[in-house]
């Protein structure tokens, strides 16, 4: 049986003091992902699907309940053990790149062994290495504005898994591409997932992008209502999931 890489339990989150006007952006979700898993989270605007990556990626805090990733329990640690677990245990892709424009591509990516500390030969295996992997090798010495926008997602990718996270988080990672730059990054992200076992987690409102999920979790009012599971074929479970949204009058 493949171990548990994130496993959420119980989770509430309120804002607002007592005897304020409270709102309650999640009520008691529970769910786990298993390594190698490949999860979709969706849900119309406002139902919690970006309180829980927050809480998921150490930026904000629960109200209650227990978040277990990689075997330890995050609303337990300070915030210092959280922004070294955070350097260590999660990989972030998001919708607008993030990446530092007086860097190379090359540097960009080594950013995260860098603030570890890592020595640089160790560095440099490690980039060629997931460099390869997303196809990127030839623009590793090039810098942000000198390449696609496709290309910028992609080192954006390798800058999020070169420290070998236990998961990696997806924030609309296909917001800001267009069609064939979206295809190209979604199937970079199936292939490091089957071929590599990469745990990954995807925010996303886009039907297209949650069909390279293997299962997904359907949030609204701060509550999981749903969950479906990818058993045919990609153009089958996107129908799935178009199915699912039209449910709660939500066409996103």
């Amino acid at each position: 049986m493949k171990e548990t890489v994130v496993d959420v339990k119980n989770v509430r989150k309120v804002y607002g003091k007592k005897n304020e006007n409270q709102y309650e952006a999640l009520k008691d979700v529970s769910f786990d992902v298993k390594k190698g898993d490949f999860v979709g989270i969706m849900g119309p605007s406002g139902s919690g699907k970006t309180t829980l990556l927050n809480v998921l990626s150490t930026l904000d805090t629960t109200t209650s309940g227990s978040i277990k990733i990689a075997g330890k329990d995050i609303t337990h640690l300070t915030s210092d053990q959280l922004s070294d677990f955070r350097a260590k245990e999660l990989g972030f892709i998001f919708q607008d790149f993030n990446l530092l424009e007086n860097l190379t591509m090359y540097e960009n990516i080594a950013l995260p062994l860098s603030l570890q500390d890592v020595p640089s030969k160790q560095i440099k295996p490690k980039v060629e290495k997931i460099a390869e992997t997303l196809d990127i090798t030839r623009i590793l010495h090039h810098y942000p504005a000198e390449v696609s926008g496709g290309q910028k997602q992609r080192v954006a990718a390798a800058r999020a898994l070169v420290h070998e996270p236990a998961i990696l988080l997806g924030d609309e990672p296909t917001g800001a591409l267009d069609s064939k730059n979206a295809k190209s990054l979604l199937e970079s992200m199936k292939g490091l997932n089957e071929d590599f076992d990469v745990s990954i987690l995807l925010v996303t409102h886009d039907a297209y992008s949650a069909s390279y999920c293997k299962r997904i979790l359907f949030i609204q009012d701060g509550e999981i209502f749903k969950e479906i599971h990818r058993t045919d074929t990609r153009e089958a479970f996107y129908q799935e999931i178009l199915d699912v949204l039209a449910s709660f009058g939500t066409k996103e």
